[in-house]
């Protein structure tokens, strides 16, 4: 085999590896947000709610949870940690992390926020289509994630108080941050430079 054998083997094997994992990531994300939308759509945020392990909210939570630890531990410590790292999607899940780390607070409203991710649904299906999951990320940033921001930073913005501490917070410091991270994306969707991976 001569090297330019051997380069395409390396990259298509890259892009089988860096799809499979895509494909993962949608199956979480998929199951959140579903469950997401049931929240939404049969619980009040005004009304008294279970803190209970049973609740579908709850299990979203720790669903979400579980995704953050799992996504991090592939780019960071995995066999495939080159092909896999992302320093925007590394920075996303440590905020992540840390917001979400209260979620037993106030686990409803967690999980209502869950359908943002909705942005990252169809990385899989429309992998080869670039303008379509542009066109399809920029709807979801536009009449979903920042509609949800304006919500929770406006309407429903309650105190939040860290597990284990006396500290107390409010959601403005992740509207903020992820305001800025839905600018970051578009920004890159509109001067060309977000690349969704080919198949080869």
């Amino acid at each position: 085999m001569d090297k330019l054998d051997k380069l395409n083997t390396i990259q298509n094997n890259t892009v089988i590896i860096r799809h499979e994992h895509m494909k993962q990531r949608c199956s979480f994300i998929t199951i959140m947000c579903a469950v997401s939308l049931y929240t939404w759509y049969n619980y009040s945020l005004f009304e008294p709610i279970k803190h209970n392990i049973f609740m579908p909210y709850y299990q979203n939570c720790l669903l979400f949870i579980f995704y953050l630890l799992w996504d991090t531990y592939q780019m960071t410590l995995s066999s495939n940690r080159k092909i896999l790292f992302r320093n925007d999607l590394l920075i996303h899940h440590l905020v992540s992390f840390f917001s979400y780390s209260n979620f037993r607070d106030k686990p409803l409203q967690m999980s209502n926020l869950l359908i943002a991710e909705c942005i990252s649904l169809m990385n899989y299906r429309w992998r080869n289509h670039n303008k379509l999951l542009n066109l399809y990320r920029t709807f979801c940033i536009l009449f979903i994630r920042f509609p949800l921001n304006y919500y929770f930073l406006v309407c429903y913005n309650p105190t939040l108080i860290y597990p284990f501490t006396n500290i107390k917070i409010s959601n403005t410091p992740y509207c903020i941050v992820f305001f800025a991270y839905d600018m970051h994306i578009l920004w890159q969707i509109y001067n060309r430079k977000y690349r969704p991976i080919k198949a080869e």
